[in-house]
């Protein structure tokens, strides 16, 4: 018993010599940004997405067009969120959630545009309503 009761301080003791843990550090992500996200595979499934069209309009605006269609034989409410970046990547404006109603097998589109002239790219982040 008397041993034991001297491992234990002496455990406590090495426990308290100043030594601090290293910070946690986050691990890198192997797989690139791209501009649409959607957060389940499901969904995925259920649409049918095209390829984004950007245009300026003649304010300077981006404008952004995402052809998009619920690819199932039902009606899908879909919240999405617009997030503009300016030419160096940085994110200047955020929009959303909005819910997009997608009837089944029917050709759709959602658009939005920025506010500033300082926008040069976006990304729009996809999921079911709640």
């Amino acid at each position: 018993m008397k041993h034991l009761l001297v491992i234990c301080s002496a455990l406590l003791l090495g426990a308290c010599t100043g030594t601090v843990s290293p910070p946690i550090q986050g691990r890198a992500d192997p797989y690139p940004t791209a501009q649409v996200h959607l957060d389940s595979e499901q969904l995925r499934r259920d649409t049918a997405i095209g390829t984004p069209i950007l245009v300026h309009n003649e304010s300077g605006m981006l404008v952004v067009t995402l052809p998009i269609r619920s690819a199932i034989d039902q009606t899908l409410y879909v919240d999405y969120r617009v997030t503009f970046f300016d030419r160096n990547g940085v994110p200047i404006e955020r929009y959303g959630p909005f819910t997009k109603t997608l009837d089944g097998h029917t050709p759709d589109q959602i658009q939005v545009n920025s506010t500033t002239t300082r926008a040069a790219d976006f990304q729009i982040d996809l999921r079911y309503a709640k």
